[in-house]
């Protein structure tokens, strides 16, 4: 029997409700539709931040066979101790059972897989820029350029975008090209079974969020941070109450710009129309009870959150950026806006909510264009990589190759 590959996923954490958000949720999911046969993954968590959903995740991975564990609590007044501890712990366990192939996911996990190689000889390593490398490091551009544009193009064995614009991006890098060092494009993707042949209760949920069982519900799910553009999606909202007064937006998430948002739409007089339900691990059934999924990102990678829209069969109103475009096209798959126009997001949403008969077109569409993205086709690509890696790891340390 050939040997199982062992590949350790690294994330930020566990919270995908939360910080962990769509990244943390695939690399879950691409752990799960692995083949088990021929690898043995687990899931490293860099950090416990102390959400509600993190310990039911790992608990759930291990019952389904797939080693899953958190390397550190996060200390908010001590990132860089925080970071050494999680180092150190992941170091320690690999010692003790080594991995063939560390797959990082995230930027810290990232340095944390350079580590890992200067001392777990042989190791390869690989990574996979979820938000494009321009975004890496956005607040530590001096990080960005030392780490994302000089070390990694050397020394991660693999680096991936998951759009072709992010493959592309990082292969203008001058060192990439000057070393012929190739990233490659390898889509995100979902657990399509999760939306098929779901029994939701709709007007059970909306009574649970104390929401009119009638009203049209503009629903968005995503970390509250500046990338997501919330602000353009709350003053929009204030637009669309003025023709559709009983309509309610409904933001599911949590984020570091929760009370910014809150105090926003509290001057705009619509604070009773907005609700913020904080994480939660519902996020399919909460799908159901939307009449439009908008995306207000400013910049994305590949979101799964729209995936999971076109998926549950929600139809989506998004902006007209790298990523989001990959997925929606324009008025046959979804409706597409220029970022940061409050105007025309609110102008595309009473468009879709004047007419039930081109949502159901465009939920149609899109519900049968989101089949290419199925996990269980991307951990074949995947797949393919790691046997490619563990092959070429093995070629360059086997004893003929220094001959």
């Amino acid at each position: 029997m050939a040997k199982r590959i062992r590949v350790v996923q690294m994330i930020y954490g566990f919270g995908v409700e939360g910080a962990g958000g769509g990244v943390g949720r695939f690399a879950i999911e691409l752990s799960r539709a692995l083949d088990p046969g021929r690898f043995e993954v687990s899931v490293c968590g860099l950090w416990d931040r102390g959400t509600p959903f993190e310990h039911e995740h790992v608990r759930q991975l291990n019952a389904a066979g797939v080693e899953a564990f958190i390397a550190a609590e996060w200390d908010e007044s001590h990132p860089y101790r925080s970071f050494w501890r999680a180092f150190r712990a992941i170091r320690n366990a690999l010692s003790q059972k080594p991995a063939d192939i560390v797959h990082s996911h995230h930027e810290f996990a990232d340095v944390v897989a350079l580590l890992l190689k200067a001392r777990l000889k042989p190791l390869a390593i690989m990574r996979t820029v979820h938000y494009g490398y321009r975004y890496e490091w956005r607040r530590r551009p001096l990080r960005r350029l030392f780490l994302t544009n000089l070390l990694y193009p050397v020394l991660f064995d693999v680096e991936i975008g998951i759009s072709q614009a992010i493959a592309e991006n990082l292969n203008r890098r001058p060192l990439s090209r000057l070393l012929r060092r190739q990233a490659l494009c390898v889509h995100n993707a979902i657990d399509l079974g999760r939306f098929s042949g779901m029994k939701t209760d709709p007007v059970g949920k909306r009574r649970s969020l104390n929401l009119p069982e009638d009203a049209p519900i503009i629903g968005t799910v995503g970390r509250l941070t500046e990338q997501k553009g919330y602000a353009f999606l709350i003053e929009a909202g204030g637009l669309v109450l003025q023709h559709l007064p009983n309509a309610y937006f409904l933001i599911v998430g949590d984020g570091e710009l929760k009370e910014t948002l809150m105090d926003q739409a509290q001057r705009l007089g619509i604070a009773s129309h907005v609700i913020f339900t904080g994480p939660r691990s519902d996020i399919e059934d909460l799908l159901h009870c939307m009449d439009i999924f908008a995306s207000s990102s400013l910049w994305e990678g590949l979101p799964t959150v729209i995936m999971e829209s076109m998926a549950a069969g929600v139809p989506v109103v998004g902006t007209d950026i790298p990523g989001t475009r990959d997925l929606i096209q324009h008025r046959i798959t979804g409706w597409l806006v220029p970022p940061a126009d409050s105007r025309a997001l609110a102008d595309a949403v009473l468009t879709m909510m004047g007419s039930p008969s081109l949502r159901r077109e465009i939920a149609c569409r899109a519900r049968e264009a989101v089949q290419r993205f199925s996990i269980t086709e991307v951990a074949e690509t995947y797949a393919a990589l790691y046997q490619a890696t563990y092959g070429d790891r093995l070629t360059r340390n086997s004893p003929t190759s220094s001959t």
